[in-house]
C-alpha cells in the first residue's frame, strides 16, 4: 500500500495506490481522519487507484474514522475510483454514509469531485451531477 496525504487551502486529498486489505484501509482511514483533525479540514478528497474493492465498510472503520468530520455541518467527503468495481464499493460507502449523517459521495473522475467539494455548504442526499456514479442494478 501506499498513500500520499496533502493539505490544500480549502481541502484535504488522500491518494491511495495498491491498497489489498481491509486492515490496510483501516489504516489509511485513520490516517487520513487524524490529518484532517489535525488541519481542521472538513472537506476532503480520497482517490483511490490499483486497489481492491472493500465492502465491508464497517470492518474498513470508515464510518468510525470520520464521524467526527461530519460533526462539522459543511463537511464533505468526496470519493473516486479508477475502476467500476472500486466505484460500485465507494457507491455503497456513500449510501451506508448519508444513511448515517456522513456527507459523502462517489465520482468518477477527481475534477467533478474536486467541483462539489468546492461549492457551498453540505447537503445530504442532494442528487449529484453527470459525472458521478449512478446506480447499475
Amino acid at each position: 500500500m501506499l498513500y500520499r496525504i496533502t493539505i490544500e487551502a480549502d481541502y484535504l486529498k488522500a491518494d491511495l495506490l495498491n491498497r489489498r486489505t481491509v486492515e490496510e484501509t483501516r489504516e489509511f482511514f485513520d490516517l487520513v481522519a487524524a490529518s484532517a483533525r489535525e488541519h481542521r479540514r472538513s472537506r476532503i478528497l480520497i482517490c483511490v487507484r490499483s486497489s481492491s474493492a472493500v465492502f465491508t465498510v464497517e470492518r474498513s472503520g470508515f464510518f468510525s474514522h470520520f464521524r467526527n468530520v461530519s460533526a462539522d455541518p459543511s463537511h464533505k467527503i468526496a470519493l473516486v475510483a479508477d475502476t467500476e468495481e472500486l466505484g460500485f464499493s465507494h457507491q455503497y460507502i456513500e449510501q451506508l454514509g448519508q444513511r448515517q449523517g456522513i456527507n459523502v459521495r462517489n465520482f468518477r473522475n477527481e475534477r467533478s469531485a474536486l467541483a462539489w467539494l468546492k461549492t457551498g455548504t453540505a447537503t445530504p442526499g442532494a442528487p449529484g451531477g453527470d459525472d458521478r456514479h449512478s446506480d447499475r442494478r
